[in-house]
């Protein structure tokens, strides 16, 4: 989670420059990329590490469900975001677009990868 959340603070800080250019677009990925820093935004201390009984699991591992699900569909909509983005910054031509779309899409999958194995562990 911590990675997502660098990535958020190293999103918006991009964004904020571009607000003249677009500032519908700029407004819509800081939005994003502000839902995705307060989402994945650090605990001090890991959930493993706390006593769960067994009333209180089926609402943590929901809560677990609902965050991941949320992190996949901010990075699939930061995929269209890069796509349709007409102010890339200089030097980026199109064809070098895929590189973010790429960073995204990874970013989208590790989510549904541990969403896969929680399903697979609750059975």
């Amino acid at each position: 989670m911590l990675g997502y959340f660098l990535f958020s603070i190293l999103a918006l800080t991009s964004l904020v420059p571009n607000f003249s250019d677009d500032p519908y677009l700029t407004i819509t990925s800081l939005a994003l990329f502000s839902v995705l820093g307060i989402i994945s935004f650090p605990a001090r201390k890991n959930i493993a590490d706390y006593e769960i009984n067994s009333e209180v699991m089926p609402l943590v591992k929901s809560f677990m469900l609902r965050t991941l699900f949320s992190l996949f569909i901010i990075n699939v909509l930061a995929i269209f975001l890069v796509k349709f983005d007409p102010n890339m910054p200089e030097g980026i031509t199109e064809s070098m677009r895929i590189y973010p779309m790429i960073m995204h899409a990874v970013l989208a999958i590790l989510p549904i990868i541990v969403l896969v194995r929680m399903s697979s562990k609750i059975k």
